[in-house]
């Protein structure tokens, strides 16, 4: 899906071509959301019942506030969505291989050795942040290359990246 031309040059304007949106609104999107929505029916359910106000100081104010918190990370990742630009990182990448990731290039990759208990996975650092770098896009980036990394700028999710 990122590897389409039309995609890529969204992408390189700065934009999240629609293709891409089932990036940020996957199945953890989905599950928060219903996170919500549960702890809005349960918030007015108690709020509805409650006799003292130490019953709502006690209960609904705290549900209230874990409920907003999680619709804060719905809307950030919904506002990415459907009409955020993003943020591109473009330079130098280095493999780090299995050492210590630095910032002493724009971008890093690393890899962690499977070991007991863990599969082998890999990470990419850029702009100050380490994102999990999935299957699809650690096969695209270039490494001792110049490579541009597409962020998504409220919810941090890593787009794509494109060999520059």
């Amino acid at each position: 899906m990122n590897d389409r031309p039309e995609v890529e040059l969204a992408n390189r304007n700065g934009r999240l071509h629609p293709a891409q949106r089932g990036t940020l609104l996957d199945l953890t999107f989905w599950l928060t959301a219903a996170v919500v929505v549960a702890g809005l029916a349960v918030t007015v359910s108690l709020a509805l019942v409650a006799e003292t106000s130490g019953e709502v100081l006690g209960t609904v104010v705290p549900l209230g506030a874990v409920t907003g918190w999680f619709a804060f990370v719905c809307w950030r990742r919904l506002a990415d969505a459907f009409g955020g630009r993003l943020v591109a990182v473009t330079g130098w990448t280095h493999d780090f291989d299995s050492a210590h990731l630095t910032d002493e290039y724009p971008i890093g990759l690393h890899r962690s050795p499977e070991g007991f208990k863990s599969l082998e996975s890999f990470s990419l650092r850029a702009g100050g942040r380490t994102y999990p770098l999935e299957r699809k896009l650690r096969e695209r980036i270039q490494p001792e290359r110049v490579n541009t990394v597409l962020i998504a700028p409220r919810s941090k999710l890593l787009v794509n990246v494109l060999p520059a």
